[in-house]
């Protein structure tokens, strides 16, 4: 009788660990990238969650993203864009590669706040950080995603 009160405890346990990942996963919405043809080998991750405020929060990940000098022509940063409905297309700021002695190269993350709900993100390559919209050198374009 013991034997089966833990399993059916342990049973218990792993259902509650599953309903509140099920949760969160299901507050945020993920976001898919297509293969890049200019970085082909980066593998990017991103996800927007719409907090208590109302604002979205926008998390990216990529794996093995080149810097931003070896591309063809060089350039100087990654930008971060985001289409909005009804906003068009809106810059939240630069994606910093993880580059240094003591880090992992090839990774690089962002993380930002918009008011606006996106539809779609963008990274660019870009010499100047100082630019209102984006240049023709569009890195990575997500697929049209929508915020649940």
């Amino acid at each position: 009788m013991k034997k089966y009160l833990l399993t059916k405890k342990s049973c218990f346990a792993y259902f509650t660990v599953f309903a509140v990942a099920l949760a969160f996963s299901a507050c945020s919405t993920k976001v898919t990238f297509p293969v890049s043809n200019i970085v082909p080998a980066a593998e990017p991750t991103a996800s927007i969650n719409k907090n208590k405020e109302g604002a979205y929060e926008v998390k990216i990940n990529i794996n093995n993203l080149a810097l931003p000098e070896r591309l063809s022509p060089p350039k100087k940063h990654y930008m971060v864009w985001i289409e909005a409905s009804g906003q068009g297309i809106t810059k939240l700021g630069e994606i910093s590669n993880n580059r240094g002695v003591f880090s992992n190269k090839g990774k690089a993350s962002f993380e930002a706040e918009t008011m606006y709900k996106p539809t779609m993100i963008l990274i660019t390559a870009e010499n100047s950080m100082d630019i209102t919209y984006p240049g023709s050198n569009v890195v990575l374009k997500s697929k049209p995603f929508k915020v649940k």
